[in-house]
């Protein structure tokens, strides 16, 4: 099994680790750590990309691989409110 199927509850379980060590966060701000602290590399190490060729970004489609450990403790994190 691979793919979404493996990626949903592989995200929630690390998801829900952050929301116990940080009761207080939003969940933007979860999902903020866990953005911005992934590993933007494929599964060769080779960088990953846009379909235009530029260097994908944490907030780009399939920016990387999790790490738990860096979401943990991410330094900053960006917050959002919605109107």
């Amino acid at each position: 099994m691979s793919g979404t199927s493996m990626a949903c509850p592989r995200v929630s379980g690390i998801a829900a680790t952050i929301k116990s060590k940080n009761p207080t966060w939003s969940p933007s701000a979860i999902r903020s750590a866990i953005m911005t602290t992934a590993t933007q590399s494929n599964n060769e190490r080779a960088p990953l990309t846009e379909d235009s060729g530029s260097m994908a970004t944490p907030y780009g489609y399939g920016a990387g691989e999790i790490s738990p450990s860096r979401a943990l403790q991410p330094g900053l994190v960006y917050e959002s409110h919605h109107k």
